[in-house]
């Protein structure tokens, strides 16, 4: 082990490690994602500090003046009417509208992402990216059948059309400067991985998606910016699930329910989808103290395990905090946490490891738990809401184009030209992600009886599921995926 670290840095590190993405920041947004995952997939990385210079705009503090862009860009401004100065400030404006619409470019170039239409726009690594880019691009270049994923390629290809209507407004700053001076290439790389259950969910989500962008676009045209939009939607929620996934992969948990609310102010559904994801930050929780028991075996450092009285001589003795940390009292706080845990019917070894896990979320990630990591994705994603911080209560509040994404990842291509009745959507979404919509009310109402949802949930939950199930459908109708005939039969696909 790392002597240097303390042992909270040292779990935190190796739970990062293991996880395989940083799950600690507030500041993680799809673009930072789009990113890494596109520099990930394409080994590209590019010169974007005069566009950035552009899109921020003068009306930011420390952004440069209009003077100096028109005298420092002299060879792409065509000068013409009354106020070139009021007309760049103008430009740069909407250019800021256009490139940042997640609020990821500041007046420092040092930390911007800005909306990623092509290649041209994509940039070195950035930490709000917590290395999320990395964990799907490992997923997407593990062999499966001897091949890469088929995400890759599309992804190249979206990035290598530049003649987008958003690509297009910088194609001017864009041709200043030779390729090979603006572009630094390197062959993508990536990592074996130890390949899991979700993981394998993951890639067939990618895979399945892939394909079907592929047969969209034969059917309605090319759109590069409508696959890498929901390239990078898919990669949120496939983080996301990973998070909540992970401790029934690993330790053996229940799965979790995921009841998506249609946002129709039905009652039961807004608090058993309130219950389905606190049970997700629960689950990270309980991963978390799971991981910390395999580490406080394997280190090796309490002579007997199952003895409280050893457990607390390494908490004495042996754990290594930082000053500010001993100044807060914390190794004190640790202790008083492990009798009590002993005293409510803990093992010691558990009783430890949930002290830890308390310590490491409350002074290591004082701001973003892996547990808060759960908000932040969903949130980002559209999968989670409602949006703001004074929201008390959040539950799985899912945007359409999430939701019509989600469905291309999990209904194959043929499946979509024949079309499937939403019955079986319903299906295929709670047997592949535990996603339930209400499309079996029997069913899913026993799923979250199964996991302890139903019976906290007063009101008529069973009732409402159905009513649930038809405004999804009434969602997916207005973005033309589905159909409902005059039987009341519902067909989701391209062509019903």
């Amino acid at each position: 082990m790392a002597k240097h670290q303390d042992t909270l840095t040292e779990i935190g590190t190796e739970l990062c490690s293991a996880l395989g993405f940083n799950p600690t920041s507030n500041s993680t947004k799809p673009l930072y994602v789009a990113n890494g995952l596109f520099r990930v997939c394409t080994g590209i990385e590019c010169k974007v500090d005069d566009i950035h210079e552009w899109v921020v705009s003068e009306r930011r503090a420390k952004a440069i003046s209009s003077e100096v862009i028109l005298d420092k860009y002299k060879d792409v401004i065509y000068e013409s009417g009354e106020n070139i100065f009021d007309d760049i400030k103008e430009l740069r404006y909407y250019l800021e509208k256009v490139y940042n619409p997640d609020s990821t470019v500041y007046p420092s170039a040092g930390h911007s992402v800005m909306n990623i239409s092509s290649k041209w726009l994509l940039r070195s690594k950035v930490p709000a990216e917590a290395d999320i880019g990395e964990f799907i691009g490992d997923i997407l270049f593990s062999p499966v059948n001897g091949e890469i994923s088929p995400a890759v390629s599309l992804i190249e290809a979206a990035l290598r059309d530049d003649d987008d209507d958003l690509t297009r407004i910088i194609k001017p700053l864009i041709v200043r400067q030779p390729e090979a001076e603006r572009i630094k290439r390197s062959e993508p790389e990536h990592n074996e991985i130890i390949w899991n259950e979700s993981k394998q969910i993951i890639r067939k989500g990618f895979d399945c998606l892939a394909q079907n962008c592929e047969a969209y676009s034969e059917r309605k045209g090319r759109n590069s910016l409508l696959v890498l939009r929901r390239m990078v939607a898919f990669a949120m929620f496939a983080v996301f699930f990973y998070l909540e996934d992970i401790n029934r992969v690993t330790f053996r948990g229940k799965r979790i329910p995921l009841l998506l609310d249609a946002d129709q102010r039905l009652g039961a559904i807004e608090r058993a989808s309130e219950s389905c994801f606190i049970a997700c930050k629960k689950a990270v929780e309980a991963y978390t103290t799971s991981f910390i028991c395999d580490w406080l075996k394997n280190a090796g450092l309490i002579r007997n395990l199952n003895s409280q009285a050893d457990c607390e001589e390494y908490v004495k003795s042996g754990l290594s905090l930082t000053p500010q940390h001993e100044t807060k009292g914390v190794r004190n706080t640790i202790l008083q946490h492990i009798r009590a845990n002993c005293h409510a019917g803990d093992s010691p070894l558990l009783s430890t490891a949930k002290s830890l896990q308390f310590a490491l979320y409350t002074y290591k990630y004082p701001n973003t738990t892996p547990s808060d990591f759960c908000n932040v994705l969903g949130t980002k994603a559209g999968f989670v809401g409602p949006t703001g911080n004074a929201t008390k209560y959040k539950r799985f509040l899912i945007n359409r184009f999430l939701l019509e994404t989600i469905v291309l990842s999990a209904i194959d291509t043929q499946a979509l030209l024949d079309g499937i009745e939403i019955r079986e959507l319903g299906t295929v979404l709670r047997e592949r992600y535990g996603i339930i919509i209400g499309t079996d009310t029997d069913v899913d109402y026993a799923y979250m009886d199964e996991y302890g949802i139903a019976k906290t949930t007063p009101e008529d939950l069973r009732g409402e599921l159905s009513e649930n199930a038809k405004a999804i459908a009434n969602m997916l109708i207005s973005m033309g995926l589905a159909k409902r005939f005059a039987d009341g039969v519902t067909l989701i696909g391209w062509e019903v």
